[in-house]
């Protein structure tokens, strides 16, 4: 290996996560990691969880793996499911991440229990007083925009990466 790629930690691999958004009415339905959780205790996010690699070839299904896991929704519970965005993660010494964001219609505002902490149904003007998890959050307003301008998840996959700054942090996002 080149001493580049060797000084920055790459490992060669990816993880792939998906992370669902589902909405009723002007509200979507967010979930408030538990206290407990190793990663991200008491933030904000979607639904969703791990792809395992043998499900990479069918996103949409591991996405619904992960709803049926997570609230005990199905896919007979949400119209509209649709892969809308994708966002890679490249930070040093990290795998490639890869976040599917999927979003969905509920027919009504139900709140299942989740074994990962606890769903709320929040307006999008609600956002900025929630700690959402960095990536989320960068993508959540552009997730909203999509079901404004799109509801029936018609229009094409969008494509993004996000840039990270000096401090690890995610700088900017450029959509293909």
């Amino acid at each position: 290996m080149e001493g580049g790629d060797e000084a920055r930690g790459f490992s060669n691999s990816l993880e792939m996560f998906s992370l669902i958004v589902l909405s009723h009415g002007d509200r979507v339905l967010l979930l408030e990691r538990a206290a407990w959780k190793r990663f991200a205790p008491l933030r904000w996010t979607g639904l969703g969880g791990r792809v395992e690699p043998h499900e990479f070839g069918d996103l949409r299904a591991a996405a619904l793996r992960e709803l049926d896991e997570e609230s005990g929704l199905g896919q007979s519970d949400v119209t509209h499911f649709t892969l809308r965005r994708l966002l890679l993660h490249d930070r040093p010494t990290t795998p490639v991440t890869v976040l599917a964001f999927f979003t969905g219609t509920l027919g009504e505002a139900v709140l299942p229990d989740c074994p990962e902490g606890t769903l709320h149904w929040v307006h999008p003007d609600e956002f900025a007083g929630l700690d959402i998890i960095e990536s989320a959050a960068v993508v959540f307003p552009q997730l909203i925009e999509d079901l404004r301008r799109d509801p029936l998840g018609i229009e094409r996959l969008r494509v993004g990466a996000a840039h990270y700054g000096p401090d690890g942090g995610i700088e900017h996002v450029v959509w293909a």
